[in-house]
């Protein structure tokens, strides 16, 4: 929707003010604007008080506008949530049906190998998810999974992985030598994954 010229130099203005407001640490005008409605100033307040370290406090300032559907709200939202291991809501909101926060709930599940509810997630939100596997910025524990999932890419990326474990294991190297010992069930390649 293209707004009247008077509304968006308003619409401007007030974000200009917002910023202003923030740059100068000025919290308590940047609520009393967010608590009469202005999203610019409710924006601009949850950015300083998570600069600030203040999440939680960032949350609640926040919520609303995710609540009401604004994209970037939603995205700081769920990053903010994932930071603060909210993952009660953080699930909720991923269930539904916020991209943001089911990107986040998976980003943490990977980032602290709770396997069981990522499998869950991936096989659920194959599509939606496969950007986030296809970037692979994962550990390998992650690539397994995803590997038996069926996705390809991982399991050529594990394939490589595992040969030059072996190598290094063979050559000596103790922790490669350990990892095998302690995880058996890495040691062979499925053999129905080969190319």
């Amino acid at each position: 929707m293209i707004c009247p010229p008077g509304e968006a130099t308003e619409d401007a203005e007030r974000w200009w003010q917002a910023y202003l407001l923030a740059e100068n640490g000025q919290a308590d005008e940047l609520r009393q604007r967010a608590a009469g409605g202005d999203e610019h100033a409710r924006r601009q307040l949850a950015g300083w008080l998570s600069d600030r370290a203040r999440t939680e406090e960032a949350i609640e300032v926040i919520r609303p506008l995710a609540d009401a559907g604004d994209d970037i709200a939603e995205l700081w939202l769920a990053r903010w949530l994932a930071d603060g291991d909210h993952l009660d809501e953080l699930r909720r909101r991923a269930a539904s049906g916020s991209y943001p926060a089911l990107h986040e709930l998976t980003e943490w599940l990977s980032g602290h190998e709770h396997l069981q509810e990522l499998h869950a997630l991936l096989v659920n939100h194959r599509e939606l998810l496969a950007g986030w596997l296809a970037r692979g910025g994962y550990g390998m524990r992650v690539v397994r999974l995803a590997a038996e999932l069926g996705d390809h890419a991982a399991r050529r990326r594990l394939q490589v992985w595992l040969a030059r474990l072996r190598e290094r294991a063979a050559a000596g190297n103790e922790h490669a030598q350990r990892f095998l010992a302690d995880n058996p069930d890495w040691r062979q390649f499925r053999a129905e994954w080969a190319d």
